[in-house]
């Protein structure tokens, strides 16, 4: 064997030993993992629940207020054409709640009845009740028109109530409802013109 084939044998035998020495280095190294991380945008998995519900809450929320202020919008659009509805022009639907709510507000929160219709001079009056405790209580009235109108009140066969009113103003009556708790209250016009009519029972 020549001096070069000896030193090339060497030289095999040394890079065998370094690559056996390498691969026992890396054999007896602790193996680590690599931490890893994605972000979704969303709230961590154990708030997503909390979350959810609060957006629910929320929507439901603005969805709330987003119907009152309808409501609002329509009831402000009836009161201004109530208002600017001649006086000889019978109002009806909402227009006439609105009328009517304005006339006779339930300021105090204790009311008993409520109703509005229109009266005629050729047709029958219309007909509303009240069913309640019994005890005193206030009878608050209007019409709206260009004339008179007329309330009669009667509980148990018993007249509690007859007079003649005029319209665009509100009226009150203090009255004793009966022991059976029911108010039969009939409007009618007291000259030759309709009119809008309405009435609202309290406690005093």
């Amino acid at each position: 064997m020549t001096a070069s084939s000896r030193e090339c044998t060497r030289r095999r035998t040394r890079t065998r030993l370094c690559l056996a020495l390498a691969a026992a280095v890396f054999a007896s190294a602790p193996l680590t993992g690599c931490a890893y991380s994605y972000d979704d945008g969303q709230a961590p998995l154990g708030q997503r629940r909390a979350a959810a519900s609060a957006s629910a809450a929320a929507s439901e929320q603005a969805s709330a207020s987003a119907a009152a202020a309808e409501i609002a919008r329509q009831s402000r659009i009836q009161r201004e054409l109530a208002a600017r509805a001649p006086l000889d022009r019978l109002l009806a639907g909402p227009a006439l709640q609105e009328w009517s709510n304005l006339m006779l507000p339930d300021v105090s929160g204790q009311s008993l009845g409520f109703s509005a219709d229109a009266v005629w001079p050729d047709k029958d009056a219309p007909g509303m009740s009240a069913d309640t405790g019994t005890g005193p209580a206030t009878l608050h009235f209007a019409c709206r028109g260009i004339g008179l109108a007329a309330v009669r009140v009667t509980g148990d066969g018993v007249e509690l109530l007859s007079t003649t009113f005029a319209c665009n103003r509100a009226w009150s009556r203090h009255l004793e409802v009966p022991a059976s708790g029911h108010l039969d209250v009939q409007f009618s016009s007291a000259g030759d013109t309709a009119s809008n009519v309405a009435y609202r029972l309290t406690r005093p």
